[in-house]
């Protein structure tokens, strides 16, 4: 097998770039860590808040709108069912940098968006 310069000088530039996730933060895995750097915390985006709470409930005000709906954590995610506003339910990788948790619905594959914590 044949190598150019380049290509060895390609992957070798790759190999030093930093880890992709470090800018998004640090995945939470567990139900302690999430307890620990979310729960009972004010999460803003823009005029919307709610506060997940150590119960399994969660309340805010999203659109103007009352928020509530409940939480489990399943498989290394977020799972909330919203009784108001939308009911839906939806499984959410979550990432904390500092005060800013970085959000991916779908279990990872969906929107991101991010939450300040207050």
């Amino acid at each position: 097998m044949h190598f150019s310069t380049k290509s060895i000088l390609a992957a070798t530039l790759i190999a030093l770039l930093p880890p992709l996730a470090a800018a998004d933060g640090v995945r939470i895995t567990t139900e302690a860590e999430f307890r620990k750097a979310v729960v009972g915390k004010r999460l803003t985006i823009e005029d919307n808040w709610f506060k997940i709470n150590s119960n399994g409930s969660l309340r805010g005000k999203f659109g103007g709108e009352t928020l509530k709906g409940a939480w489990a954590w399943r498989d290394g995610y977020f799972c909330r069912t919203l009784t108001t506003h939308s009911k839906n339910t939806d499984c959410q990788l979550w990432l904390v940098d500092g005060k800013a948790h970085n959000v991916t619905r779908a279990r990872g594959k969906g929107n991101s968006f991010t939450y300040i914590a207050k």
